[in-house]
């Protein structure tokens, strides 16, 4: 249909809404078009005017307003002693203009009701109008129109009427969902959200003072009660710590959401107040009496394990499961505004807490060449838990055993061979005494309630304690360097320590998670030192180091965000070597004095690891 044809069709649904609304009042106060006679249509279309001007936009809301010109005067609001209408339709424009700045945020909240949803602003506006004129009808002595008649009169106009729905500004249409139409006003006065005390909720704590350096569990801390009044609607969005129904046998204990709510007044007491929880469940009702205090369990979505094993990823943000919950009434008041139906998303998080403490030795001094040797690697100790229930970590300790310590020693046998091919060298050996990642790393890690308690996310805590040797490294280059008709004894020597030390402590949303994380990483430069020592031999030339050599072995290592598909942190190291030269001094009794630079080793990858 062309936008045309639509304006078309709502003018004559509109024009046939004021008609039937003339017909109508006419038959209900008849005193009014008798005085009125041939201006009484006028009087129609100014008061319809007038409602639509008030911001009422429901068919059945500006019929009430029209009906109340009958009993107090054309555009009554504005008169002397008539204040009280005055600020009521000012309260609902307010109110209206303020709904549609948040309509985007509340489009987020939409769900599918078992009852009428609340009614809008306009119907909360005209209903406060009848009850004020009918408080006023009644405390003035000698009233023209006594209360019970225009009660009687609102009701009939509210039959009538009632079925039409929304439309736009002098654009009214019939709907197929028609305006909810409570009678009877019916609110909260206030609810109590809280999570009932579970046992198994523990956290686990780095000890300080004479405890300093010692772990320890302790109960999680339950969020404090959340009130939800009239000053404090309900938010958007609840965290609750539980955990999975399947994640273990037996099953692990699950928290408990209790919602107890007070009516301020009801219509019926066997439908309202009406709690409503929905999840991977169905959903769950209560109603009337058992609303006013229900409690029942909440499951977290579970989680599967690292594909690497237990404590393989740290502090992953897995997902929370997704549920509803509703408080349901109809939203109106006989005066103030109305608290109304509230509903938020409640996230339910995975409770686990994980502990992980890593110990690392430095594997023996060997020696490399001459000859392929096998590597001995460095102790690895590890020990995780999971909700104070100890894993198997034998897959941990393999990857760092046979990940990390294997990678290094292919990486060194590279290095070796590339020593051996250096042009003009005999008699190579290499020694090395290297480690990465050793020492000692203790870390804890799981969700908790934010600084909101229930009102919010839920943030990722880690706390940990790190002693760690990022690289330490002696490594020794030996052979007989023949060059320029010299014989000269070389050695090259790497050697550093690049410690990677620190506390970890994120217990609040800021900083973010990243920002912590992200400086868990040690870089070093171990530069290259060359010294040469001549040999006796018949020439009579000498060879000297002519000033630094270049070349360095490089590297980082700590925790960085996982490259396996998955939200957590691993462990990593990089390890390479840079292209080692010296410049050398060449003294020949026959050929002079000459400079050159002489390359040693190229550029290598010797480590290039993460964990997983």
């Amino acid at each position: 249909m062309r936008p045309d044809d639509t304006a078309a069709l709502e003018a004559t649904a509109w024009a046939d809404f004021v008609q039937r609304l003339a017909d109508h009042l006419a038959a209900q106060w008849p005193a009014m078009p008798e005085r009125l006679a041939d201006r009484y249509p006028a009087f129609i279309t100014m008061a319809v005017q007038q409602a639509l001007e008030q911001g009422l936009t429901q068919a059945a809301s500006v019929a009430r307003y029209v009906n109340l010109w009958f009993v107090w005067g054309p555009a009554y609001h504005g008169k002397p002693g008539f204040e009280w209408a005055q600020a009521l339709l000012a309260a609902g424009r307010d109110s209206a203009l303020a709904t549609a700045a948040q309509a985007p945020k509340a489009a987020l909240m939409t769900w599918r009701s078992t009852t009428a949803p609340a009614p809008g602003q306009d119907w909360l506006t005209a209903h406060q109008l009848v009850q004020r004129s009918l408080a006023e009808l009644a405390r003035l002595p000698g009233s023209r129109i006594d209360p019970q008649a225009l009660a009687a009169a609102d009701a009939r106009v509210v039959e009538t009427f009632g079925k039409l729905g929304r439309h736009g500004r002098m654009r009214p249409q019939a709907s197929a969902d028609p305006l909810p139409t409570p009678r009877a006003a019916c609110d909260l006065e206030a609810a109590d959200i809280r999570v009932l005390d579970e046992p198994g909720l523990q956290r686990y704590t780095l000890g300080s003072g004479a405890a300093a350096g010692a772990w320890q569990r302790e109960p999680l801390p339950l969020p404090a009660a959340l009130r939800v009044d009239a000053r404090q609607p309900m938010p958007a969005l609840l965290a609750v710590l539980s955990h999975a129904p399947d994640e273990s046998a037996p099953t692990p204990p699950l928290a408990r959401l209790q919602v107890r709510s007070r009516a301020l007044v009801l219509c019926n007491g066997d439908v309202h107040p009406l709690l409503g929880f929905s999840g991977p469940h169905g959903r769950w009702v209560w109603a009337g009496h058992e609303a006013k205090a229900a409690s029942w369990p909440v499951a977290a979505r579970a989680q599967p394990l690292p594909g690497a094993g237990p404590g393989s990823a740290l502090a992953e943000e897995t997902s929370p499961e997704l549920q509803r919950l509703e408080i349901e009434c109809c939203g109106l008041r006989d005066d103030a505004s109305p608290l109304g139906g509230q509903q938020a998303v409640v996230s339910v998080w995975p409770a686990t807490q994980w502990w992980l403490d890593l110990q690392r030795g430095v594997p023996a001094p060997a020696a490399v060449l001459p000859g392929p040797r096998a590597w001995q690697r460095g102790s690895t100790r590890c020990r995780v838990e999971r909700d104070g229930v100890a894993q198997d970590s034998a897959a941990l300790r393999q990857q760092f055993e046979d990940g990390l310590d294997a990678a290094l020693a292919v990486g060194l046998q590279a290095l070796a061979a590339a020593w051996e091919a250096t042009p003009g060298l005999t008699q190579p050996s290499l020694d090395a005494q290297i480690g990465l990642l050793t020492g000692q790393a203790s870390l804890t890690w799981g969700w908790h309630y934010g600084p909101g308690g229930l009102d919010g996310p839920a943030l990722m805590r880690v706390v940990g304690d790190l002693a760690l040797a990022a690289a330490q490294a002696d490594l020794q280059l030996g052979g007989d360097l023949s060059l320029a008709g010299t014989r000269n004894r070389i050695t090259l020597r790497l050697a550093g320590l690049a410690e990677l030390r620190r506390p970890l402590a994120r217990e609040a949303p800021t900083p973010p998670l990243a920002d912590v994380l992200l400086g868990v990483v040690a870089r070093w430069r171990f530069p290259v030192e060359v010294t040469l020592a001549p040999m006796a031999v018949g020439a009579a030339g000498l060879l000297q180091v002519a000033g630094p050599a270049t070349g360095a072995l490089v590297g980082e290592a700590g925790l960085r965000p996982s490259t396996r598909g998955h939200s957590g942190w691993e462990w990593f190291v990089g390890l390479r070597l840079e292209p080692v030269a010296v410049p050398l001094h060449v003294s020949d009794p026959l050929l002079g004095e000459q400079r050159v630079q002489q390359a040693l080793l190229p550029a290598l990858t010797l480590v290039h690891w993460s964990l997983g």
